[in-house]
């Protein structure tokens, strides 16, 4: 153009951030001419300019006010959608769908054989469940494999124990052996291989009180053979406790005044009491997970322990009957055990050892094997129709010690059935708000491995995504009344659910009402909410999922009447869990199981449809309240102030308290037409849990990271409250429960915290 100015973009020094085609654009700026300035120039052109400013102003004002009142004042098909809430109406639908027949065809199908872990039977049990899941309408299904240690009898080498005299042997005993091939003889998993000998001791049930209350009486464990019967305290931590007792073998066995209390002839097939040669298989391992990976997932590129160096048992065990324990226990010829030490053998006299001129000793030859096996998990995946990226978990493990028609296959029947009906109503055209996984675990009964492998696999995305895990595991193990353990926030959805459920054997009663009057809080008051315990051991696979992840638990069952104060069922991990004990003595109908399952069900379609999440962080405030009054109760007010100031433990669970109240408050008037608002409050009663998480975990015990719960250090199976500072006091430690005492402070002033964003209001 005449007259113009050319300037070189590559002049322009320091312009581009990149060498190419631009640096050789030009650019051709005309100068102006004269009288040209046109419509917007001088004192017309000013007000030109006003009026178009305004006219544009007013416009948008108008504009936005449309858009408003198209999303806000009349919701849109989008908006509806983004908040689709739990529905009374999906409810029943689901209930009605869950048929009791169903369920009964499932347990007979699982119970037709032996299906313990790492097995061929086993695998091809996960296989037939992944295309069931396949077939109900499942989004996406998948065989999750690891590769881990496993503990197995030698078959071609059965364990004995025996009594000799000199070169005599007097007694003689290899436990049961069975036509089905699929059945492994009873024994103690990961037990070492060995063949010990030395004279008896009797030690009740093995807690530590047992062996103080045995050094009391100047009975001396050390190179001795220890017999304890089961009950009251896990079985791993009995042998345990005997090792560092100084024993060098263990036998356990199942007492008639715990698992026969009406006597011999009172027991399967007349009633549901555990006959005479029963005997009960379990490992004995403490933790949880595979013990070669701990804290790490067992898939290929993972380094392993050896095992010296693994946290596996260092004396062998062998458990045998009640039949069997009688001729052992009569050996005893020394000390009269304590009255509350005497079980209900016939015969027996239960002394607590042998006296010096008893020159008979036990013998305990144990030759399992530990092997490297590939366990596998079932996860099956109904996709979230608003927020897909939240997940409630539903698991149940898989594997059985024998036919495992209670524990676990009662919750595997039941399991399926939900899956059955959840797949119907997909493709009937509804679908969760959330995503549901449904999961199958593998090797559960070896220490949770299934589960703990899974969860250490996916930890980061389990820890960004999961709302909550619900467990069944040996669903239906009584008729009387259901029984739950759950994450404090969450004892009130699964009651609100149970409300919703017709009690199996009363009618007009709920479930809910049939659990209050069993097990009720306050026995005295009428209208006694019903008892949740914690769910703080690793008894099943909700363990990983608390105690490692900080994800929100539900762990629930259909058990027997409390009152009969036994350990368990009494064919618990015996031959004699079978199909025909089920449906003879605990539920003909299978009644008891449609309850259970609906339960279950509704807790998840509650949990995975509601808008607003069924979660109460006050009810977590006072769990925390009573926590601290019942640890100042057990240990002594005097004693823990004398070494311990729990004022700023006090004042922090207060903050968090008031904390919590203001975001049920919050909650409670949030607006409902803006979806993000409700999510960030979802977000955080989701995460409550895992703040609650010390990621370096309690001293010693780094797999366990909840600093408010953990399992007994001295009892897997029970659980403790601040197990950290529990332990240190324990020990007499003052100094490591005062560092105990400071996690967990800031740890709760950091949870109260988040709850009102005091990190972005300041204090």
């Amino acid at each position: 153009m005449p007259g113009s100015t050319t300037l070189s973009m590559s002049e322009r020094s320091g312009y581009s951030r990149w060498a190419g085609d631009i640096d050789n654009i030009d650019l051709q700026i005309a100068p102006k001419e004269p009288g040209s300035e046109g419509w917007f120039s001088g004192r017309k052109g000013l007000v030109l300019r006003i009026l178009v400013l305004g006219t544009l102003f007013v416009f948008g004002l108008i504009l936005g006010y449309v858009i408003r009142r198209s999303t806000h004042g009349v919701p849109s098909k989008v908006l509806d959608s983004l908040q689709q809430d739990y529905s009374q109406d999906i409810s029943q639908q689901l209930m009605n769908k869950m048929k009791a027949e169903n369920i009964e065809t499932n347990l007979r199908w699982l119970t037709n054989q032996s299906h313990v872990g790492g097995s061929e039977e086993s695998l091809a049990m996960a296989r037939q469940i992944r295309q069931k899941l396949r077939d109900f309408g499942f989004d996406a299904t998948q065989l999750k494999r690891y590769k881990v240690l496993l503990s197995y009898p030698d078959r071609t080498k059965p364990n004995t124990v025996s009594f000799v005299e000199g070169d005599n042997t007097l007694f003689h005993t290899t436990g049961q052996q069975y036509s089905d091939l699929s059945l492994f003889q009873p024994y103690n998993a990961y037990s070492p291989n060995g063949t010990v000998e030395g004279k008896l001791v009797y030690a009740n049930y093995g807690r530590m009180e047992d062996f103080k209350k045995l050094v009391d009486k100047g009975i001396n464990c050390t190179g001795r053979i220890v017999m304890m019967r089961y009950g009251k305290i896990y079985r791993g931590d009995k042998v345990e406790h005997a090792a560092a007792a100084g024993a060098i073998g263990v036998v356990l066995y199942s007492d008639p005044a715990d698992y026969a209390i009406n006597g011999a002839n009172d027991t399967y097939n007349v009633s549901w009491w555990l006959p005479r040669d029963g005997v009960q298989t379990g490992d004995i391992r403490a933790g949880m997970g595979d013990p070669l990976t701990p804290m790490y997932p067992a898939i290929e590129n993972v380094a392993r322990l050896p095992e010296s160096e693994a946290n596996l048992p260092t004396i062998p065990s062998q458990p045998i009957s009640y039949k069997d324990a009688e001729q052992f226990l009569n050996m005893l010829d020394g000390q009269t055990a304590p009255i509350d030490w005497r079980g209900g053998i016939k015969n027996v006299n239960y002394k607590l050892d042998q006296t010096d001129n008893n020159d008979r000793k036990m013998k305990l030859e144990v030759n399992n094997k530990r092997l490297t096996k590939d366990i596998y998990n079932v996860i099956g995946t109904i996709r979230g129709a608003v927020e897909p990226d939240r997940y409630v978990i539903i698991g149940n493990h898989r594997d059985a010690w024998t036919y495992g028609a209670i524990d676990p296959s009662s919750g595997t029947a039941c399991f399926l059935e939900l899956a059955r009906a959840l797949g119907q109503m997909v493709q009937s055209g509804w679908r969760p708000r959330r995503t549901i996984i449904l999961a199958s675990w593998g090797a559960e009964e070896f220490g949770t491995i299934g589960s703990t492998e899974w969860v250490e696999e996916n930890i980061n995305e389990l820890s960004e995504k999961a709302v909550a895990y619900l467990n069944i595991d040996a669903a239906v193990n009584g008729n009387q009344t259901l029984w739950a353990g759950a994450s404090p926030h969450l004892s009130q959805v699964i009651q609100e659910a149970a409300k919703q459920v017709p009690c199996p054997h009363h009618e007009g009663m709920t479930v809910y009402q049939q659990w209050a009057k069993s097990l009720p809080v306050e026995p005295r008051k009428s209208d006694s909410p019903p008892k949740l315990d914690i769910l703080a051991g690793t008894g099943s696979d909700f363990a990983a999922f608390v105690l490692f992840a900080g994800i929100s638990s539900i762990d629930l069952q259909y058990t027997y009447d409390q009152n009969l104060n036994v350990p368990f069922y009494p064919v618990y991990h015996t031959q004699y869990e079978t199909f025909d004990y089920m449906k003879r003595f605990i539920d003909p109908d299978f009644s008891v199981h449609l309850g259970t399952v609906r339960v279950l069900g509704e807790t998840a379609l509650r949990l995975a449809d509601s808008f607003v999440l069924p979660m109460n962080c006050s009810l977590y405030a006072d769990a925390l309240s009573t926590y601290v009054s019942d640890l100042e109760t057990h240990y002594g007010k005097s004693n823990l102030h004398d070494n311990l100031f729990l004022g700023y433990l006090k004042h922090a669970v207060s903050q968090f308290s008031q904390a919590s109240e203001t975001m049920q408050e919050v909650i409670a008037t949030a607006d409902r037409t803006n979806p993000l608002v409700v999510r960030s409050h979802n977000d955080k009663l989701m995460q409550m849990e895992r703040h609650m998480l010390n990621p370096s975990g309690l001293p010693g015990r780094p797999q366990y990271r909840h600093l408010l719960f953990a399992p007994s250090k001295h009892d897997s199976y029970s659980g403790a409250t601040f197990p950290g500072l529990v332990d240190a006091i324990e020990d007499g430690d003052w100094v490591a429960a005062h560092q105990q005492l400071s996690i967990i402070t800031v740890t709760i002033e950091s949870a109260a915290k988040n709850m009102d964003d005091g990190v972005i209001k300041g204090q």
